[in-house]
């Protein structure tokens, strides 16, 4: 009895829902019996979709729609071809559904929905709009609105957020996306402003608070931060996230025993897992390059760790990347090799150890473990990167390019390998293809300070481009005023442009800076000769064979005494 009332009160909504929808789309008479039919389809669509049945559903008010055009039926498609993924059909279904009725407001509400499902933000927006010309009074309206254009039109999604709150009065998500247009840009002052205001709604939520003091946080308000992770604390004192914020502010202080103690509180939990630990620890490590006092910190926390959980291999890995930052290779080779062998399967220990062979320029010893990283990383980016500079720095070209187009079909994206891998065909001659892989990567990312270096100093080599030569050099040496480099590649394009005064001026620079390349002193002797002074350009190029004494072409240059 129960489920014949419900039926009819089904059927009675319905048909109020159904019979008031907009006009019809075509001009077919539809008769009492065609309506009926019709609504009797709907009335089933609808119980499928209560079913969860969508493609049933579809079945039935496709049979409806034939019968009567109706926006209630059209409306009713789309939402359920929006579920099932059917974006074009959504669309078509959702749009007809507005043209039926184009006051109303849900039509519109769904059909913005569904292009935001298609990535169609232009349209969505479109819609959005609509939804508030149809009923201003409607904030939900005016929030999906500027949620809408937080994404493409921060401003405007600013302006936006204030008029409603003018209009409707406080609201916290409204504040909260305010908050995040401002933290995201920069203005941290307005970003606390706008969290200030959710406070004032919700005064004791924790998560709001906390966040604010992070804002105080980096606004280098420490001390107001600390008042305010203090009230917090004192209701979850065991708050991971919590003390590791307060550990965070000490060492901005730079006290790093209290800092330190934050630990030793949350510790006192017999449930703190390893991960917790480990999170914990990162947040010292990350001082380390900023302050070198936060590193017996860090190790102590670490150890403490690795005694612990002993076949874990992220303390390890933790403890060689602290001995790394403070130049203690010894150990980190120690602490990288236990990674490597607690979890050969991973990269971190292998690529670590490696780093630490290249950088004291122990070649050979690099191309060992990575060729036997190969064996057990064998689609590891880093791995075959690593091995194409090693292969580079070797001047062994065919076995770095083959080790550098491997890296570059792992990560097609990563502008370090595109700009080794183009420098090794320079090398070879293969100018071509050096030149195309140059052109890729600065589409990629066009102010790439070694990418321009570099290429740039491969056109001046060979004398083209030379003035889009000459600002590629010029934007990496502004990036980097120091860069030795950068300085001679700067300099090298003024030589090859006949302009021989600034040249010496540029890479006089970069020797002053304490270069000892080889290629640099032969490039400044080089100028001097043009300049006519033959005694200093052999001096320079004597300088230069100091450094490179298998240069054959640099030993010829000073048996001529001439270019």
């Amino acid at each position: 009895m129960v489920k014949n009332i419900f039926v009819l009160m089904l059927v009675v909504f319905v048909w109020g829902f159904y019979g008031c929808s907009g006009s019809e789309k075509t001009t077919k008479v539809v008769t009492e019996q065609d309506e009926q039919a019709s609504l009797s389809y709907y009335l089933q669509g609808s119980m499928y979709d209560q079913q969860e049945d969508y493609a049933k559903a579809i079945l039935e008010y496709q049979k409806a729609i034939r019968l009567k055009q109706d926006g209630a039926i059209y409306h009713a498609m789309a939402k359920d071809y929006a579920i099932l993924g059917d974006n074009q059909q959504a669309i078509e279904n959702g749009t007809a559904a507005v043209q039926s009725d184009p006051s109303n407001r849900t039509y519109h509400e769904t059909l913005a929905q569904i292009y935001v499902n298609a990535r169609d933000l232009e349209h969505a927006l479109k819609e959005f709009n609509e939804v508030v010309r149809v009923d201003s009074s409607y904030e939900q309206g005016w929030i999906n609105l500027g949620r809408l254009l937080q994404l493409q039109k921060p401003d405007e999604a600013l302006k936006i957020y204030q008029s409603v709150t003018d209009r409707f009065g406080p609201d916290a998500d409204v504040y909260f996306q305010m908050a995040q247009i401002y933290n995201a840009t920069g203005k941290l002052d307005k970003a606390t402003d706008a969290i200030n205001g959710m406070l004032d709604i919700e005064p004791g939520n924790f998560e709001v608070k906390k966040t604010l003091g992070d804002l105080y946080l980096r606004r280098d308000s420490v001390d107001t931060a600390l008042r305010i992770y203090g009230e917090l604390a004192e209701r979850q004192p065991q708050n991971l996230e919590l003390r590791a914020a307060i550990a965070h502010a000490y060492l901005v202080k730079q006290d790093y025993d209290r800092a330190s103690e934050q630990l030793d509180i949350i510790l006192r939990k017999d449930t703190l897992s390893v991960d917790d630990q480990i999170k914990f620890g990162q947040i010292f490590t990350q001082f380390i390059q900023k302050d070198s006092a936060v590193a017996p910190y860090a190790e102590k926390m670490f150890m403490k760790i690795r005694d612990e959980h002993p076949d874990d291999w992220r303390p390890y890995w933790f403890l060689g990347a602290i001995d790394n930052i403070m130049k203690d290779d010894s150990s980190a080779l120690i602490n990288f090799t236990k990674v490597k062998n607690l979890a050969q399967w991973n990269a971190e220990g292998w690529v670590g150890i490696a780093s630490i062979y290249y950088d004291r320029e122990k070649f050979d010893d690099a191309i060992g473990i990575l060729s036997e990283a190969k064996k057990f990383v064998p689609e590891e980016f880093r791995i075959y990167f690593l091995l194409g500079i090693v292969y580079q720095r070797k001047h062994e070209d065919i076995d770095a390019a083959t080790a550098l187009e491997k890296a570059f079909q792992l990560n097609q994206r990563s502008v370090e390998a595109l700009t080794a891998l183009a420098s090794v065909y320079d090398e070879m001659k293969r100018t071509d293809e050096s030149d195309s892989i140059y052109e890729k990567a600065l589409r990629l990312d066009p102010k790439n300070n070694l990418l321009l270096n570099n290429y740039g100093y491969s056109l001046a080599e060979r004398g083209l481009q030379l003035d889009r030569a000459m600002k590629m050099s010029k934007e990496a040496v502004t990036q980097q005023p120091d860069n030795q480099s950068y300085l001679d590649t700067y300099g090298w394009i003024y030589y090859r442009m006949g302009n021989y005064q600034e040249a010496e001026k540029w890479i006089k620079k970069a020797i002053d800076f304490g270069s000892k390349s080889s290629v640099i002193h032969e490039h400044l002797g080089d100028i001097y000769f043009k300049l006519g002074d033959k005694d200093k350009a052999m001096e320079y190029w004597q300088k230069a064979l100091q450094f490179d004494s298998t240069s054959q072409s640099l030993k010829d240059k000073i048996q001529r005494g001439s270019l």
